[in-house]
């Protein structure tokens, strides 16, 4: 009886001598271990597919001054400003990101979405 082999439980993973001998775990456990890496995969994929592509278009609404072109930039950098734009008669008050240029644009703050900026004007005397 000493060369006898005990069995192995029922659900038991492994086989004696094999590569995964030291590795105990039940069917169960080995389904949700496989479940939450095939979990994992999915949520990477959609991160990539997500921020991976090219980035965000930041465009530039001049309201009546000279254009700008718009941008590329990718998730989480700060837009890169073009010159400000002139037009006659008004001083540029700086870029907003409502047409109504009620709520200004914080220049370091992260894109994270493809954005319009809308020029803000004020009236010279």
């Amino acid at each position: 009886m000493s060369g006898e082999k005990k069995p192995e439980p029922p659900g038991v993973l492994g086989k004696p001598g094999g590569l995964y001998d030291s590795v105990h775990m039940t069917r169960r456990q080995a389904d949700l271990l496989a479940l939450g890496a095939i979990a994992l995969l999915a949520v990477v994929l959609a991160l990539v597919l997500l921020f991976g592509r090219g980035g965000f278009t930041v465009s530039f609404d001049p309201n009546g001054g000279t254009d700008a072109a718009p941008c590329q930039v990718q998730y989480g950098e700060t837009v890169p400003l073009p010159e400000d734009p002139s037009r006659e008669g008004y001083a540029f008050t700086g870029w907003y990101t409502d047409d109504g240029c009620t709520e200004p644009w914080d220049p370091m703050g992260p894109v994270t979405d493809n954005l319009t900026l809308y020029a803000g004007w004020e009236k010279t005397a």
